[in-house]
């Protein structure tokens, strides 16, 4: 009455049990029909028919009954915001298979022999939430502090037969990890932690100039081409060849010690398209190791989850064997229904139908 809004304008949100549930508040009270008439907008397609694999997530996220937990292993997880893509990507994939996602927030730091003596409690709370998890996840990050923590956590989750996952600098250390307790280079690191290292297994991209500031990462999107038919991330893909994936990175794996790693089944399965750069990383012998160069949390997205992720869900859940032997399906319990007759809502967008102007 006195703010010169219209009763129809007026759109309540209310608490739901989950953020999935807003676009469906939205959709109920009318809002696309709204939109579409104040605006003079003709869509010939409503949004109803797009939304039904969402409602079909929304009602899963709110009765899933099994669970499975990831221990994330970082330096910034007192501010669990710090890793806001990385949750999602591990929520949809948790949700695509039915599961209850248990995070496990560890700080590396208090994984290293050095906490034991100053805060012996942290240590081991901090070990017992890793030994407890049914996967690891080792995430980006950039500086020296916490990383012999995720190296410690990356070789338990190789010794221990757990799923794995390792994210641009998880990648990196997971290299140098193998390097270090697997090919006996005691003192393998990257030059952006010890410089002066006799096994720089990870090195800085030719092209970055440490001297001059701005526009020294490799950034954006990038064509990653698989070099190995019975990689389990290209079935995880869908057999793909290539895959382009969002990076953001100073420092890469050497590829000049490559071969050293591959004779003992540490593979590089994806590269760059020159061949230079080390994209992904797979262990032979191993449930799911698996690490890779580039963002893929930065593209996952609710019903098309992103396959990294998906692939570490199904591994610390015991349903990835069953889903590679299938032909990479998921079983009818888990998957969501073709009503909507398209994978995701986003790839429906661009069927919705503008009549010309002209």
């Amino acid at each position: 009455m006195f703010c010169h809004v219209e009763p129809e304008q007026v759109i309540c949100i209310h608490d739901v049990s989950s953020i999935y549930r807003v676009p469906l508040l939205l959709e109920d009270q009318g809002i696309v029909d709204y939109f579409c008439h104040r605006l003079n907008l003709p869509i010939e397609m409503r949004p109803r028919k797009m939304l039904t694999k969402w409602k079909e997530m929304s009602d899963r996220s709110d009765r899933l009954l099994e669970q499975t937990s990831i221990a994330l292993v970082g330096k910034y997880t007192k501010l669990s915001d710090s890793y806001a893509s990385v949750i999602k990507a591990l929520e949809h994939s948790a949700l695509a298979i039915n599961y209850k996602l248990e995070v496990k927030y560890i700080d590396s730091a208090d994984l290293e022999p050095a906490a034991l003596q100053e805060e012996p409690v942290k240590y081991h709370e901090a070990w017992q939430k890793l030994c407890s998890a049914d996967g690891v996840l080792v995430p980006g990050g950039f500086g020296v502090r916490g990383t012999e923590g995720k190296i410690q956590a990356i070789n338990w989750a190789r010794r221990q037969k757990k799923p794995f996952l390792g994210v641009c600098l998880g990648m990196q250390l997971a290299v140098c990890e193998f390097a270090r307790n697997v090919l006996g280079w005691a003192d393998s690191n990257s030059t952006e932690f010890d410089p002066e290292t006799k096994h720089p297994v990870v090195i800085e991209m030719p092209e970055h100039n440490p001297g001059q500031m701005g526009g020294t990462m490799r950034l954006g999107k990038r064509r990653t081409l698989f070099k190995s038919t019975s990689s389990v991330l290209r079935k995880l893909y869908g057999d793909a060849e290539y895959v382009d994936e969002r990076h953001r990175h100073r420092f890469e794996v050497n590829p000049e010690l490559k071969h050293h790693f591959e004779d003992k089944g540490f593979r590089f399965v994806g590269q760059d398209l020159e061949g230079e750069r080390m994209e992904i990383i797979e262990l032979e012998d191993h449930p799911y190791f698996v690490g890779v160069q580039y963002h893929p949390e930065f593209t996952s997205r609710p019903i098309k989850p992103s396959p990294p992720y998906f692939g570490l869900l199904l591994a610390a859940s015991g349903k990835l064997q069953n889903y590679l032997q299938k032909g990479c399906r998921l079983s009818p319990r888990d998957t969501y229904s073709d009503r909507s007759g398209s994978s995701s809502p986003d790839s429906e967008i661009s069927e919705i139908k503008f009549p010309s102007l002209s």
